[in-house]
């Protein structure tokens, strides 16, 4: 009987096995980006930047992620599919902008917990969005293109002051706010204060000067804000002030940011660090002291939760720093105040660590009990400038066992624990850093009504 020959190709092998099988060129999933306008108008420091994939080998259980980056200048979401890209201050000229995509594990899309045992649930760490999968397919494809940034960039606008007359608005009257703000190159448009407040009544939020009246039903200290933009979201400056209103304050006077400032607000080549300043107040320091965090998604804080620290850059361009103030009360939680602070094209390219998850075993912690186990992962590629480093925080109570693990592939993980002492609910997190980024992730835990409370 004579033999049947089959001829399998390799891609088809691969394809029915998925296993042990590096993918090929054509095999990957393939992403191309353009920019819009690729030439950025004199005047002008940000473009629209789109990114398209083409599966030609679909596999079962993947899918592809990308990954934008550029050797200077800014991106706003680098895993977004549509975002934008801003110049660095200091580079005009053609840069490249280039698009890495991947294939991850879509089972794992949600993100991942624990392998603790006696935990019913089963879970995986390194199977989670972002993570290179090198087996079954190491799939990695790296296509770019150029953008042109101008020899004029825009200059943001500031604000000066922001003013409210009276600062006591008695019974029955109304307090004049008034905005001194400019723009000096007065574009890419006209120059647009909005001035806000949680309470009240501001009569026309865009202009320069106007009347605030009071909420009849809200007295005490009140926040009044203002936002100026030039139309270029990464150049928005805020600065805030407070009124206080006859009546009865609400239970809770929420904490009001003041100021948020970086010194220098450009760095020119060759450094790397700014002085970043929070003038944050909490009128009744009520329900807990006032605390503050800062935050950046590139960049890295002497201590974040200062009131002034150092800030080094960790990406060129434009970046955004923001701050949070919490005094414990969920209901304060607002939007951060945030501020722009342009780094210069000479800092070496960094790939940012990815955190990937926090998880509280269990988020609920029993009567008769007191603690609960913190895990968490992250993972560095680079592995530079520095080793990363994990590292817990919460409003209240204290960690134990908060060794940073070393496992495969540059991840590090913890297995800690979290003590409380007071009940009721508490945000924790975590913050992974190489030394140049800073990530942060977090989670509730709620502490049983048993537990004592400290004198």
């Amino acid at each position: 009987m004579p033999g049947v020959r089959v001829s399998w190709s390799a891609t088809f092998l691969c394809a029915l096995l998925v296993v042990g099988c590096p993918g090929t060129p054509s095999d990957c999933p393939q992403g191309s980006v353009t920019a819009e306008p690729m030439t950025i108008p004199e005047g002008v420091s940000e473009t629209d930047l789109f990114v398209d994939v083409h599966i030609p080998f679909p596999v079962d259980g993947l899918v592809a992620v990308t990954e934008l980056s550029a050797i200077s200048g800014t991106i706003a979401d680098p895993f977004a599919r549509a975002t934008t890209y801003a110049c660095a201050h200091d580079i005009s000229g053609p840069v490249e902008v280039c698009v890495k995509t991947v294939y991850v594990d879509g089972d794992a899309e949600g993100g991942a917990s624990s392998e603790v045992p006696n935990v019913e649930t089963v879970y995986e760490y390194l199977r989670a969005p972002h993570v290179r999968i090198t087996d079954p397919l190491d799939c990695s494809e790296t296509r770019c293109t150029t953008v042109i940034c101008p020899m004029e960039k825009n200059v943001c606008p500031e604000v000066s002051s922001v003013t409210v007359e009276p600062t006591v608005v008695p019974e029955g009257g109304d307090a004049t706010i008034e905005v001194v703000a400019e723009d000096p190159d007065d574009g890419p448009e006209a120059l647009l204060t909005t001035l806000s407040s949680r309470h009240g009544t501001i009569i026309d939020p865009n202009a320069s000067q106007t009347t605030y009246v009071c909420d009849e039903n809200v007295g005490g200290v009140i926040e009044i804000c203002v936002v100026a933009s030039d139309g270029d979201p990464s150049c928005d400056d805020k600065t805030c002030t407070t009124v206080r209103c006859p009546g009865d304050p609400l239970e809770n006077t929420c904490p009001i940011v003041e100021d948020l400032t970086v010194t220098p607000a450009t760095i020119p080549p060759g450094m790397i660090m700014a002085l970043v300043s929070v003038d944050a107040t909490d009128p009744d320091d009520f329900p807990e002291p006032l605390h503050t965090a800062l935050s950046s998604a590139t960049g890295v804080f002497d201590d974040r939760f200062a009131t002034e620290t150092t800030f080094t850059c960790g990406d060129s361009g434009p970046i955004e720093i923001c701050v949070e103030a919490t005094d414990g009360d969920p209901t304060c939680d607002d939007e951060p105040t945030c501020t722009t602070v342009q780094c210069p094209s000479d800092i070496p390219v960094n790939l940012c660590p990815m955190l990937f998850v926090i998880n509280a075993i269990p988020s609920t912690i029993a009567s008769g009990e007191t603690s609960t186990m913190i895990q968490t992962r992250g993972q560095d590629t680079d592995g530079l400038p520095f080793p990363l480093v994990l590292t817990l925080n919460a409003l209240w109570g204290s960690f134990e066992n908060t060794d940073n693990i070393q496992e495969p592939q540059n991840v590090v993980a913890q297995n800690a624990t979290y003590v409380c002492d007071r009940p009721g609910d508490v945000e924790i997190c975590v913050d992974a850093t190489d030394g140049a980024c800073l990530k942060t992730l977090c989670t509730d835990v709620r502490c049983p009504a048993d537990v004592p409370t400290p004198p």
